[in-house]
């Protein structure tokens, strides 16, 4: 192979082959002049176009519960309330009343974890909100 000089600038050594011919198909242009190829394919792919309204999802039916659970706390209270009362009613000293009062003192119980559940899931929820809002601050 020939010096690299100033007189052998754009000049091809006898060694060396010449290129093959391009054999590739012709790219297909875009509406806006960019080659398709060069479009989809490529760690340097172009940009993807910004979102149209039809691109954006609906959000589901309804609104959301702005409460989460409020609807749920409501109900276990009405219940709880009603399980109160009728146990006031019952009479313990009979033995179809105390197996009564049992069944309403398990019920008590399980309205009882199920308010504690959902004040739970609001104070997780509380505390990621203050963790993103730590984090944008």
């Amino acid at each position: 192979m020939d010096p690299i000089s100033s007189a052998t600038t754009g000049v091809v050594s006898s060694k060396t082959t010449p290129a093959a011919p391009d054999t590739a198909a012709p790219a297909i242009a875009l509406a806006d002049g960019r080659a398709k190829a060069s479009v989809s394919s490529g760690p340097f792919a172009a940009a993807p176009a910004a979102a149209s309204a039809a691109d954006i999802p609906e959000p589901p039916a309804g609104p959301p519960d702005p409460g989460l659970g409020q609807d749920l706390l409501d109900r276990s209270f009405a219940q709880l309330d009603k399980l109160e009362k009728e146990l006031k009613t019952v009479d313990p000293t009979t033995p179809e009343g105390a197996k009564r009062m049992a069944e309403i003192t398990r019920q008590l119980n399980r309205v009882d974890e199920m308010i504690r559940m959902v004040n739970e899931m609001r104070r997780s929820r509380h505390e990621a909100n203050m963790a993103v809002i730590d984090n944008i601050a």
